[in-house]
């Protein structure tokens, strides 16, 4: 059977193992997924198909994984096909082997508390001003629950590109035996930037969940799981978390996929559109100070490929409206402002146009009266836990409108998207802060 590549294929070792799997096979009499043949399809032709060869088990996919570490400089990558998500249901296995209760921001992603669940983990939601907390915010809510809070489980960058200190929080973890996760998913980028966008991977942290496809180029369902050099956790830990939550039938097209959207992004050649996209966007924000409060950026904003754009003079809304009616599709709006997010994809005519697109904002929104946006990332909560999201979500209960539901335990988990971060979760009481913040006729589950 043979295969076809556009990139290099012979220097890809999972492009070598599947051309060389079934080298004088003609008849294939076994499951008909694993055959390599195009079945009805209008979408998909057969170079896609035969990449689909009968699966590799992760015993032997082993020295690829390794081949990568090398790359990232780790002690050990796994490659996982079920997305972030996966790497994030795996680390809270983990963590439940010596752990109970577990410190995490309010920017935490469902799948955070999805793994609480399952595991039994108990939330300690750090006090911050914001939703990122800072690292000195985090710094006092460990100290503060020293010997009860023995993990922490970062979400960093955020989803709209707040980053912190994660050096300083590293050292504090490791001086004080607390095990340090970062999901990293919106910083997968960040290994092939300029050293001072530090990664994850290159601090005393115990684990880093990258997804691969938000910034590498790599297939969605795809990413990664890290065990950086300093890490306490093993490699038998991981693989033994691992074989809960993947399937035996790992799909051959991403694994290829993975291997060589990281080999690419360690390319010189790809390495350098990395720093051109990040340049592009700080010419961006040079051509919006002249603005000022009229049309600008969040300075908060430190991820070097994102730009969170808003106006004292327009809703987030507002600015997303025309920014779409120029024929540039966004990240996300909120009230307060829209997120753009630029990539090794964008070449120098993408720069010339939003910029022309944004000298047409401001012409046309100048004009126009001031007004006050709430910051709805200053806006959190202090979320009072009753009970383990496990015990809550597994309780008998019953469902009323949230308006009916206040001083009530939850059985539910309601989210915000984007970026899916959780606005209430199994075991926490319903408060006036869910009143305001969800709409009154919203159906929760609560323990009866």
């Amino acid at each position: 059977m043979e295969l076809k590549a556009s990139y290099k294929h012979d220097e890809l070792s999972t492009y070598k193992m599947i051309a060389d799997h079934y080298p004088d096979i003609k008849l294939p009499l076994h499951t008909p997924a694993h055959q390599g043949i195009k079945g009805e399809s209008e979408c998909f032709d057969d170079l896609i198909y035969s990449y689909d060869l009968h699966f590799f088990n992760r015993e032997g996919f082993d020295h690829v994984e390794r081949e990568i570490s090398e790359l990232y400089q780790t002690n050990r990558t796994f490659f996982l096909t079920g997305g972030a998500t996966q790497g994030i249901l795996i680390a809270c296995a983990i963590l439940a082997r010596k752990h109970k209760r577990i410190a995490i921001g309010q920017n935490s992603h469902l799948s955070v508390i999805h793994g609480f669940i399952l595991s039994g983990l108990e939330p300690f939601f750090m006090p911050s001003h914001s939703l990122m907390p800072t690292d000195a915010e985090i710094i006092q809510a460990l100290e503060t629950t020293a010997g009860e809070v023995t993990a922490l489980f970062l979400t960093h960058p955020s989803y709209d590109g707040i980053t912190t200190d994660l050096n300083k929080i590293s050292q504090y973890c490791r001086h004080h035996n607390i095990e340090f996760i970062v999901d990293e998913a919106h910083g997968t980028h960040f290994p092939f930037l300029p050293a001072e966008n530090l990664s994850a991977v290159a601090t005393e942290c115990d684990l880093v969940v990258h997804s691969l496809h938000k910034f590498v180029g790599s297939l969605v369902q795809t990413a990664l799981i890290h065990l950086p050099k300093t890490s306490t956790i093993t490699e038998a830990e991981v693989l033994t978390a691992i074989a809960l939550f993947e399937t035996t039938s790992r799909s051959n097209l991403l694994l290829l996929s993975i291997e060589e959207a990281i080999r690419l992004a360690f390319g010189d050649e790809r390495r350098s559109l990395f720093q051109k996209a990040a340049d592009h966007c700080h010419q961006l924000r040079c051509f919006l100070d002249k603005w000022g409060t009229t049309l600008t950026y969040d300075p908060q904003v430190s991820d070097p490929l994102k730009i969170f754009l808003y106006s004292d003079r327009a809703t987030g809304h507002e600015i997303g409206e025309l920014i779409f009616e120029q024929g540039i599709d966004y990240e996300y709006s909120n009230d307060r402002g829209v997120l753009l997010i630029f990539s090794f994809q964008n070449i120098d005519h993408d720069l010339l146009y939003v910029q022309q697109v944004f000298e047409q904002i401001y012409q046309i929104i100048a004009h126009k009266e001031q007004i006050v946006v709430i910051n709805e990332n200053l806006s959190g909560r202090s979320p009072i836990i009753r009970c383990s999201p496990r015990e809550a979500f597994f309780s008998n209960n019953k469902k009323l409108v949230i308006q009916e539901a206040k001083g009530m335990v939850s059985c539910s988990c309601i989210k915000e998207i984007p970026p899916c971060i959780p606005i209430l979760i199994p075991g926490e009481e319903i408060t006036d802060w869910h009143l305001e913040k969800i709409q009154l006729d919203t159906l929760v589950e609560v323990i009866n």
